[in-house]
């Protein structure tokens, strides 16, 4: 399974650099021989003439008042409901006083800085600069690091690294110095003893999607990537070819940053190709972000993008408690005065504004069950949430499965991938489970995240259902729950070389982003306006009409990736929102039905 592409760090997590108002100057952390990641080598000093980028992410202000707007455009009934902001309104209630900015931007161009190198991004600045300069500026020196498996060579920091007394006061974070890349994990495709798998037909039948239906107006659609992930148009071209799909590869302009066609991977192929094998006809976009960002450099280098895919899909995360822990970034988190917490809030931040701007983000829930991949045989005394799964601000997507026993081939018109394949045409839909599909699918409680509003009646009915729940020690009642929602995430067929199935949350989480596309199309016809944030829409509609969801009521997510552990726990599936399979997988024509009531909608 294995396609929710955690992300094992180690000591590559964005060197964020928490700065505090002292009266001399604030060292912020210490790069030595020792505490960078393996297989990375120091190597020689760097010229002073090589360029450098970092980030410096400012002081935010007035964030009550950008929850109470956030609030007020995302929720349904709201007189401000769907009246998204700009980018400049967003920025406008965030942004510091201007005159902290001018003393930031004095204290660039004072240590040699033009003012065309640095881009304004409202709460943050973008800075482009040399080696000699950044040396005078954080007092530090910089390296070639070398990766002894493939000889790759980066720059980073090395030694103490400090901000002036005179701008720490107004500076929560610098990025872009010191991070290494995120190394990537292998996948494991599914077992080809599964009795069906899935096309995008199969997605048609099951979840009642007519076969004509395609994206006809301003639907876009993007997925976002890490860890040099990359994909083939050519294998996507063909995989559109095998199942009867319109030719649609994003275009040059809607690929954002670098894209290796020659090396694709498991996880760039499986998001893109369903994506668009579902969402048919939208605009495509592939966005990849650079090896040293995780998901603040990532939220705030596609906030400040003007244009941008209405709906973003993103199969990655790690355990929202370990974001700054051993294996990702405990040194520097420890060694800098940031916890996880901070970078979690920082980051939820940056999915309001996001959101505030009209875009759905949607995260796959995680496949190690409530147990999370840092803990495989569950030692711990306590469930791990995954981040950014458990940010209220997106739609988290758990995992299901077709049961062996129950899976039909029926396909009225098979399309030709479906040669000598037996895809589904229906079955009983579950929870993935670990026998089964090899993992289980991530969801829970967050530890750092209150439960939202949209979502109260839903949870607590689940806590007062009484279905057997983990020890009241182990996860936080009082949390945001996660999933969301749920959709197929097992034998799912793809094209990389030729067919092959694989399967994960990270699938799961293209097919709804998909579904949402085909949808949003219509809003947008209607109202000029995208869905947006999803959440408070999603929970309104399955209390309005619980039909919308194929309520998912069998398994659980007790196991992990690696097992199930006599002393691992988890949550179990029962009727209604579960922390397993969420609201439940899409029931399309029902989904439809009730968009075009509650906005008017004629055919």
């Amino acid at each position: 399974n294995t396609y929710y592409i955690m992300m094992r760090i180690s000591l590559i997590f964005t060197f964020i650099l928490l700065a505090a108002s002292v009266s001399s100057e604030k060292i912020l952390g210490e790069r030595t021989r020792t505490n960078f990641p393996k297989p990375w080598k120091i190597s020689s000093v760097v010229d002073d003439n090589k360029a450098l980028n970092f980030i410096l992410a400012l002081k935010q202000h007035n964030l009550d008042s950008l929850t109470s707007t956030f609030w007020a455009v995302s929720t349904p009934g709201s007189p401000s409901y769907r009246d998204f902001k700009t980018i400049e309104q967003i920025l406008a209630i965030v942004s510091p006083p201007q005159e902290d900015i001018d003393t930031v931007y004095e204290w660039l161009k004072k240590e040699g800085i033009r003012e065309w190198a640095i881009k304004n991004m409202g709460d943050a600045l973008q800075v482009r600069t040399t080696v000699s300069v950044a040396k005078k500026l954080f007092n530090t020196d910089f390296h070639y690091f070398v990766n002894q498996n493939t000889g790759r060579r980066i720059v980073r920091q090395f030694g103490t690294f400090s901000l002036p007394s005179s701008v720490s006061h107004l500076i929560d974070f610098v990025s872009g110095l010191s991070e290494f890349p995120i190394p990537r994990y292998s996948t494991k495709p599914t077992s080809p003893l599964t009795a069906v798998t899935i096309a995008p037909q199969s997605l048609q039948a099951i979840y009642k999607i007519p076969a004509t239906e395609k994206v006809t107006g301003n639907s876009s659609i993007g997925v976002i990537e890490w860890e040099d992930q990359y994909y083939s148009p050519s294998d996507l071209t063909q995989f559109e070819q095998l199942f009867n799909i319109p030719t649609n590869v994003p275009s040059a302009a809607h690929t954002i940053g670098y894209n290796d066609p020659t090396s694709p991977q498991l996880e760039a192929t499986l998001d893109i190709q369903y994506v668009l094998g579902v969402g048919i006809n939208a605009v495509g976009w592939f966005w990849i972000e650079q090896d040293n960002v995780w998901l603040y450099g990532y939220a705030t280098h596609f906030f400040s993008t003007k244009d941008v895919p209405l709906i973003c899909s993103m199969s990655y995360g790690w355990n929202e408690e370990d974001q700054c822990e051993s294996g990702i970034g405990q040194q520097e988190c420890s060694q800098l005065g940031v916890n996880s917490k901070q970078y979690v809030e920082r980051v939820n931040v940056e999915f309001q504004k996001i959101g505030l701007r009209g875009i759905s983000l949607l995260a796959a829930s995680g496949d190690s069950g409530a147990n999370g991949r840092t803990d495989p045989t569950c030692t711990v005394t306590h469930l791990n949430p995954a981040f950014p799964a458990a940010s209220p601000f997106v739609t988290a997507v758990g995992g299901t499965q077709i049961t062996d026993a129950s899976g039909e081939a029926n396909l009225p018109n098979p399309p030709p991938g479906c040669s000598g394949q037996s895809c589904a045409s229906g079955g009983t839909e579950t929870c993935v489970s670990y026998d089964q599909s090899n993992y289980a699918s991530g969801g829970g409680f967050s530890d750092v995240a209150v439960r939202p509003s949209y979502q109260t009646t839903a949870v607590e009915a689940y806590l007062k259902s009484g279905i057997a729940l983990p020890p009241a020690s182990y996860y936080n009642a009082a949390g945001r729950g996660f999933p969301d929602v749920s959709a197929l995430g097992s034998a799912i067929l793809i094209n990389q070389g030729g067919l092959e199935t694989v399967g994960g949350t990270s699938a799961a989480c293209p097919i709804w982003a998909g579904v949402i596309a085909l949808i949003n199309q219509y809003v947008i016809a209607k109202t000029g306006k995208p869905l947006g944030f999803l959440n408070p829409f999603l929970y309104q509609m399955h209390d309005t009409d619980p039909t919308t969801f194929h309520d998912i009521t069998i398994g659980d997510n007790i196991c992990t990736e690696g097992g199930c552990a006599s002393t691992c726990h988890g949550y179990r599936a029962t009727k209604g929102w579960d922390p397993v399979s969420g609201l439940g997988s899409p029931v399309y024509d029902k989904i439809k039905a009730y968009v075009n009531t509650h906005f008017n909608i004629e055919e």
